[in-house]
């Protein structure tokens, strides 16, 4: 192979790699500091630890999460990392396993 093809393939490879790995990763950077930026009280997210709260303060750069009735804590900014999914999702998903659900009462 001639080393002009040789140089060809390095950087085709390379052009390859940052298209599949380096650019998707970029971007969902920028969406968690963008979430990070708008993040607002009453907001329901998750954190990086996994953890589900709803955000009652934000100050600077820190955010008061509330994960029970009652439990406040308080975490970076940085640690959210995304929103939780609405209620209503989780029971329409709900809703569709009970309907394909077979009944399994039988009547006498």
């Amino acid at each position: 192979m001639s080393p002009e093809l040789q140089l060809l393939v390095i950087v085709l490879a390379l052009l390859g790699f940052w298209a599949i790995v380096m650019r998707p990763a970029r971007v969902q950077q920028r969406q968690v500091a963008q979430l990070q930026v708008e993040l607002e009280v009453g907001d329901e997210v998750i954190i990086s630890a996994g953890i589900f709260g709803t955000v009652v303060a934000i100050e600077d750069d820190l955010v008061r999460l509330e994960i029970a009735p009652g439990t406040v804590v308080t975490v970076a900014r940085q640690v959210v990392v995304r929103r939780a999914q609405e209620p209503n999702e989780h029971e329409h998903d709900a809703d569709d396993q009970a309907d394909a659900a077979p009944d399994s009462s039988t009547e006498d």
